[in-house]
């Protein structure tokens, strides 16, 4: 049976946040979803989280420094920025695999998301602890 990949979504906006779980998990992937830059790096650091989608303007520390945050403590998992800005300066997308303007079509997210997806699968360490089973996640 085929591992569905868990996705962790951060947006300070809980409208955006909803319909984006609704879209992922309609595509096959568990979502976990919060509104707090805290409270999104414990979740990455005690979940084995395949893909992180975050918005980069927030009111307590804003997505580029959780983006370094968690690249330094789990560099293969990838992430992608959302705002609403159409484009952020290179040096604020320096800890992100991808840029996604919250004005794509979410035909668009979801091709991101595949992308980024596979591409850890096919970069993923070949070693002995990969072909054991993963923990099941709770909803």
């Amino acid at each position: 049976m085929a591992q569905r990949s868990l996705i962790l979504c951060l947006d300070d906006e809980p409208n955006a946040l909803d319909g984006r779980k609704e879209l992922l998990e309609g595509y096959g992937c568990e979502v976990l979803v919060t509104t707090s830059p805290q409270e999104a790096l414990q979740l990455f650091g005690t979940n084995p989280v395949d893909l992180v989608l975050l918005d980069f303007h927030m009111p307590e520390m804003n997505g580029d420094v959780v983006a370094q945050q968690m690249k330094a403590s789990k560099g293969d998992v990838p992430i992608a920025m959302l705002s609403a800005d159409e484009e952020l300066s290179e040096s604020l997308l320096q800890s992100v695999d991808a840029f996604i303007s919250k004005s794509a079509p979410p035909r668009h997210l979801l091709k991101v998301v595949e992308q980024l997806l596979n591409l850890r699968t096919l970069f993923a360490p070949l070693d002995d602890s990969e072909t054991e089973e993963r923990p099941k996640r709770s909803a």
